[in-house]
C-alpha cells in the first residue's frame, strides 16, 4: 500500500509499512506494541520485522528474563545492537556478554543463541547471502 498524500511511513501500519520506500521506525513505541502482543505474553521472546528488502531484513526483537532463543545459524551475516537490559550471546562457543551501546557481527553459518540476564531488546540485522559471480 502506498502512502496517501499527507501519510508518512511512519504513520503506516507495520506490514503497509515494509513496502514504503522510505521507513521511519520509532524503537520504543515497537517495543511496547510488542511487549504488549499475544506471542510475548505466551513465550520467552518475540519479534517482529520492521524493515525487509532485497540484501536486508531487520527485526526488533523482545527478550524476558531468563529467555533465550535456542542454538541456530543464519546463512548470512547478522549483527544484534542490544537497545534494553543485557543480553548473553553464545556464539560458536563464545560467549559475549552485551548491554545497551554493543553491536556484535556475526558470520554466516556459525551456531549461536541468544539468553536474557534480564528483561532486554535487541536488533538483529540480517545481511543478504553472498554468491559468487
Amino acid at each position: 500500500m502506498e502512502p496517501q498524500a499527507g501519510e508518512t511511513p511512519f504513520d503506516l501500519r507495520p506490514a503497509e509499512r515494509l513496502g514504503a520506500p522510505i521507513i521511519h521506525v520509532e524503537l520504543d513505541n515497537e517495543l511496547e506494541l510488542l511487549r504488549a502482543s499475544d506471542s510475548y505474553g505466551a513465550a520467552d521472546h518475540a519479534a517482529t520485522t520492521i524493515l525487509k528488502r532485497p540484501g536486508i531484513r531487520v527485526v526488533l526483537v523482545a527478550l524476558r528474563r531468563g529467555g533465550q532463543m535456542h542454538e541456530h545459524h543464519a546463512d548470512s551475516p547478522i549483527t544484534v545492537q542490544v537497545l534494553e537490559g543485557r543480553i548473553r550471546l553464545d556464539v560458536d562457543g563464545q560467549i559475549l556478554e552485551l548491554q545497551p551501546g554493543h553491536l556484535v557481527g556475526v558470520a554466516e553459518s556459525l551456531p549461536h543463541r541468544v539468553l536474557g540476564g534480564e528483561e532486554s531488546a535487541f536488533v538483529l540485522t540480517i545481511g543478504a547471502v553472498l554468491t559468487s559471480p
